[in-house]
């Protein structure tokens, strides 16, 4: 009797080391988790030092699934510089609480080029690490191509329609025979266009970007529907130091004409509702205000444009700025001068601006076609 005891406990105790065993296993298997991601969007290697301990983080273009390196680290402080030859690194710190999760990621940005007062180039843009902080959970959003549905509309009775057709990455302004007119730039594939009506006859216009124009002659007759299709190119130039450094480079402009009257659809206009009441007494009408197309007018304040092709990043008075891309913020600032940094990323530029009491100012930013270089223009 007193051996089957025996032999019981020890079963019990067996069983007990087991449990433990397992729940011992089970705790270490969920403790090993990876809690630290780092992606490396660089295609070349770049050294994470963490705490004093250095990993090496291939590029996204030099193993087939590389650039990404995962850690488990225990809860607490760390701090962390990323390196790449040749390139000015990134340091910071962060924080891993219990149970939480942290994942950061690398990529090349350039710092703004130094202008002097003078607008002489100081010093040229150099290559950065930026490091930041990203969602690796979240999916991309499906990548849906504009539909570009726009068509023209028949001219009005006994008018002409002028269609203003702009493919050039700014707002184009045109001044037809002295009246102004703002065009929007092109987003992506679709052009930004504009449609007026004017009476039949002979015009003259101007169409002008920041650092270009065209002009010419213009015949609109009664019922035609008449296409002007501009593009441009604006000049690459590469700076040396000690020369002076101009944000505004030239641009080569060009217009094709088109007849778009058989592509002209009408517009329905909505019924406007019937007003049932009872009719106001009459009273003198106070003379009519002549409406005036003050497409240029700007309010007071700073003004700014987003032509960037991105979110835009606009620091002014020590305050920082989103502006989504084709949008525009108006910033409240007291009259003086000011000193701006405008930025997306991989790419950076700055500037000053002189704003008077009463008066606005307008600022657009814009990227060239290879992505690479923003410029800043006052219109």
């Amino acid at each position: 009797m007193f051996k089957k005891m025996v032999t019981m406990a020890f079963g019990v105790l067996a069983a007990v080391g087991l449990m433990f065993a397992f729940f011992g296993s089970q705790t270490q298997a969920q403790e090993s988790v990876d809690n630290f991601v780092f992606i490396n969007y660089i295609g070349q290697e770049l050294f994470l030092d963490l705490d004093d301990v250095t990993y090496t983080v291939p590029g996204t273009d030099t193993v087939p699934d590389g650039g990404r390196l995962t850690l488990q680290l225990n809860p607490g402080e760390y701090k962390f510089a990323a390196n790449v030859p040749g390139v000015i690194g990134k340091a910071g710190e962060f924080t891993l609480s219990p149970g939480g999760f942290i994942a950061k990621a690398a990529r090349l940005d350039q710092t703004a080029p130094a202008i002097g007062p003078d607008g002489i180039l100081l010093a040229k843009p150099k290559d950065i690490v930026d490091v930041f902080d990203f969602d690796p959970n979240v999916e991309p959003a499906a990548d849906t191509p504009p539909v570009d549905t726009w068509q023209p509309a028949v001219a009005a009775a006994g008018q002409g329609s002028i269609v203003w057709i702009n493919y050039i990455g700014d707002e184009l302004t045109v001044d037809l025979n002295g009246e102004l007119f703002k065009v929007a730039p092109s987003a992506g594939d679709i052009s930004g266009r504009l449609q007026i009506d004017v009476a039949p006859g002979d015009y003259t216009y101007t169409a002008s970007v920041p650092g270009g124009s065209l002009n010419g002659p213009l015949n609109v007759a009664a019922g035609q529907v008449t296409g002007l299709s501009f593009t441009g190119v604006r000049e690459e130039r590469k700076y040396d130091v000690g020369e002076k450094y101009d944000f505004l480079l030239p641009v080569t402009m060009t217009v094709a004409q088109e007849d778009l009257t058989a592509q002209a659809t009408a517009v329905i206009e909505p019924a406007a509702p019937v007003d049932t009441s009872s009719p106001a007494p009459a009273e003198d009408a106070a003379p009519a205000e002549p409406v005036v197309n003050d497409a240029a007018a700007v309010e007071p304040g700073l003004l700014v444009k987003n032509y960037a092709g991105e979110a835009l990043t606009f620091t002014i008075d020590g305050r920082e700025y989103t502006i989504p891309n084709n949008d525009e913020l108006t910033i409240d600032l007291p009259a003086g001068s000011y000193s701006f940094t405008a930025s997306r990323p991989y790419v950076a530029t700055t500037g000053t601006v002189e704003l008077l009491p009463d008066q606005g100012v307008e600022l657009s930013v814009a990227v060239n076609v290879a992505g690479d270089v923003l410029s800043v223009y006052q219109n």
